[in-house]
């Protein structure tokens, strides 16, 4: 039995995704499994408006020539207006690896990094090794929460 789930994102856009939950037995084991990456920046004062616009440009990117990212949201954190919080769901570790590569991210955290005074990543899930560290040698601070139990449904359209 397959069910449409509609997500809507902090920028109102409607993404409709096809569940079947009788084949995600199936997707874990062959190792495709989507995941979590929180990505937290701190502007420096008076950046945030230059953060927002790189920001905006690197979605913008992200979302044209990515098809692996299921989810990317820029947002701001509500009790610090120089905090922001990318949030991503990838479709597997192709997909962050992929991302890590493509030029219009490389060149947003080349842009962006003189901007802040922090910037850490977080990846939730069952997540190759090779994977996490390709995002470490970035020099991005990351840590790594690999999934103790749980599922993850089928989302193919």
């Amino acid at each position: 039995m397959n069910v449409i789930v509609c997500l809507i994102t902090s920028v109102a856009m409607l993404i409709c995704l096809s569940v079947s939950a009788e084949n995600h037995k199936e997707i874990a084991r062959k190792g495709n499994k989507p995941f979590v990456l929180i990505a937290r920046l701190h502007s420096l004062p008076e950046k945030s408006a230059e953060v927002v616009a790189l920001s905006d440009a690197a979605d913008k990117a992200v979302e044209t020539g990515e098809p692996g990212m299921l989810l990317h949201t820029f947002d701001r954190n509500p009790n610090d207006e120089l905090g922001f919080v990318w949030t991503e769901v990838f479709e597997n570790r192709s997909a962050l690896e992929f991302h890590l590569q493509n030029p219009a991210l490389v060149k947003y955290l080349s842009d962006v990094s003189p901007l802040l005074d922090s910037f850490t990543t977080e990846l939730y899930g069952k997540i190759s090794t090779s994977a996490v560290n390709m995002l470490k040698e970035t020099g991005t601070p990351t840590k790594h929460y690999d999934t103790e139990l749980g599922f993850i449904r089928d989302l193919t359209p």
